[in-house]
């Protein structure tokens, strides 16, 4: 009798013990919301943190005197420092639509590989077919892109943001009514058909070339947080401003050797 009791009162015990796990296994996932913030984050009031980004906070600062270790999107060099806000300015929505023309900016790496996290770019901005000038400046690859919410919060793209802006310059091509150089790659003034599609076989390059591209984008003004936004269908909304594009590497910039 002793055992049997003993032997009930464990099989209790041990049921007691399973129900709260079986009771928690049971809760119904919550579901997705849908649209942009559902695939970046959760919603606007946590802005800082999810919605589009992670803002600085207390957690994250780099201690006074010491880096964080993330560079900047564009810090320059020589030249006349025109290639920050370049595009701003414009009528996005007639951008978009390829009805701009001008200004246009075609990158050449100057010092580049999959191992250097920093690029040395040449910028040659175009502001008719026949005038042109140069600037040159260093842009990181894992710079923060930066934007001010409908809160007036500053916050930070995520990995998932960037992610959309890396396949938004992927996917961008010249109207086939536009001017363009096809597959040929120069520094202008005309684009090559696909702006940031790089025939390039190492997939590390080619893949630093296009968030470094994304970086010089944002700083620009070129892509912008509404770009990102998927429309009524979940597609991202086209983008199709053609005025930037990367005209090519230079064969001794490589720092991979």
């Amino acid at each position: 009798m002793k055992h049997s009791r003993h032997g009930a009162v464990a099989s209790l015990l041990a049921l007691s013990f399973s129900l709260p796990v079986l009771a928690q296994e049971e809760v119904p996932a919550a579901p997705n919301k849908p649209g942009f913030f559902r695939q970046l984050g959760t919603s606007l009031k946590d802005a800082g943190q999810q919605a589009i980004g992670v803002k600085s906070s207390p957690t994250n600062r780099a201690p006074p005197g010491r880096s964080n270790g993330l560079g900047a999107a564009y810090t320059p060099l020589s030249g006349a420092g025109k290639l920050p806000n370049l595009f701003r300015a414009d009528n996005h929505q007639q951008a978009q639509l390829g009805k701009l023309d001008w200004p246009r900016v075609a990158l050449t790496f100057q010092e580049w590989g999959a191992s250097l996290p920093c690029w040395t770019i040449e910028a040659r901005i175009w502001t008719s077919p026949t005038a042109s000038t140069t600037e040159t400046f260093k842009a990181c690859s894992d710079a923060p892109l930066k934007e001010t919410d409908d809160l007036g919060e500053v916050a930070e793209l995520n990995d998932a943001a960037l992610w959309k802006g890396k396949d938004t310059l992927r996917g961008i091509r010249v109207l086939p009514s536009k001017p363009n150089t096809g597959a040929q790659r120069s520094t202008g003034p005309n684009p090559p058909a696909q702006p940031f599609q790089v025939n390039v076989s190492r997939d590390a390059v080619a893949n630093r070339a296009v968030e470094l591209s994304l970086r010089v984008a944002w700083v620009t003004g070129l892509v912008q947080t509404a770009d990102l936004h998927p429309g009524p269908s979940g597609i991202l909304t086209p983008f199709k401003d053609t005025r930037m594009w990367i005209a090519g590497f230079r064969p001794d910039g490589n720092r991979d050797r």
